[in-house]
This record gives structure tokens, sequence and C-alpha cells, in this order.
């Protein structure tokens, strides 16, 4: 019984921060369309590696990386927003023309998926900000053993990999029936979701949010 409370507190959790995967979901929609459904999942491994990479951080993390994340915010924010609108502007402008490599396998561009996963989880200080409140609650409220705190993120992380898999499955499904004109206006739409992503990265920066 002892299991049973952080194996539901991490299905919770996990389904909590599906909701918060912004431009990743998009990202991952855009790219199993286009792409297929393996190209879609070395997205979501790649935020699954910035996830738990920044989930070790935080179970083992203490005021001095609060303080660091804070001290960087200007810079991670700056990154960010620069990131998300290339990735917009390029995404609206792309022309899109159907050719036998898109359905082609890409074993050397995997890498390539999986580093645009990290970047785009990466991108954003309030992840790990949303790690480091989940390990202090985990730490404070729960009083969880080490054991079920190595659980509970299992749970988290599994959970959330489900998410990933199940946008990146029914998305593929859809590429056979898309025409270039859609996926065109699918492309618009995701780069005007990036690029407003970018503006809410970089607005608490600009001053203008003080008026």
């Amino acid at each position: 019984m002892e299991f049973l409370s952080p194996v539901w507190k991490g299905l919770l959790t996990g389904l909590m921060f599906t909701l918060t995967f912004g431009t990743v979901f998009f990202s991952l929609i855009q790219t199993s369309i286009k792409r297929g459904l393996r190209e879609g999942l070395y997205i979501a491994s790649g935020v699954l590696m910035s996830d738990t990479f920044y989930i070790s951080i935080a179970v083992l993390g203490s005021s001095f990386i609060v303080d660091k994340v804070e001290h960087y915010d200007h810079i991670i924010r700056m990154i960010g927003f620069c990131f998300l609108t290339l990735l917009g502007i390029r995404s609206i402008i792309k022309k899109e023309i159907v050719r036998a490599e898109d359905y082609q396998p890409a074993e050397r561009k995997g890498v390539l998926y999986i580093l645009k996963g990290i970047m785009l989880n990466s991108i954003n200080p309030m992840v790990l900000i949303a790690w480091l409140g989940v390990a202090t609650y985990i730490e404070t409220v729960t009083r969880f053993s080490f054991d079920q705190v190595l659980l509970f993120f299992s749970v988290v992380l599994i959970t959330m990999f489900s998410a990933m898999f199940g946008i990146c499955y029914f998305a593929g499904k859809l590429k056979h029936v898309l025409s270039p004109s859609n996926m065109h206006r699918l492309n618009v739409f995701s780069g005007l979701v990036f690029i407003v992503f970018a503006i809410v990265i970089i607005w608490p920066v600009t001053g203008l949010s003080n008026f």
C-alpha cells in the first residue's frame, strides 16, 4: 500500500504536465504528420531526456539552484525567444512540397529530432521551476522515501511519454490524407503558435509587463 500513493500521485502529476506541452504538442503533431511516428517519438524522447535531467536537478536541488536559475533567467528567455521565433518563421514561410524522401527512413536525422525535443523543452526556464516545485512538495508534504520518490517520478515520466506517444500515433495516421495545402495551413498555424510562445517567454523581461 505504501507504493500506491506514489503511483496515483505520479499519474495525476504526469497528466497535469501533459497540459503544459505547449510548443512540444504542436511540434509532435507537425513532425508526426509530415515525417511519421518514429520521428515524432524521437522528439518525445528528447523531451523525456530533458525532463529527466531537470528532475534529477530538482531532486538534488537547493536554493542555490533556484538563485542560479533566476540569475540566468534573461539569457535563457532570450535563447528561447530566438529559437522559437526562428522555428515559427521557418514553419510559416516553408512551402509544402510532397517529396518521396519525406516518407523514407531517416536514421541519420534521428539525433537531430532528439536534440529538437531537448531544446523545445529546455528553453523555458519555468520547466525547471515547475519540477523544483514538485520535488519540494514531494519532500515537504508527502515525505516519500527514496524508493517512493523514484517510483513517483518514474510514473510521471511514463505517463508523459504515453501521452506523447498517443499524440504522435494519432497524428501520424493523418499524413496520408492531408493535401499539401492543408499541410501548409498546419505549418502556418504551428508557426504562429511558436511565435506566440516566444513572445510569452520573452515578455516578463521586456519591461512592458509592468504596464
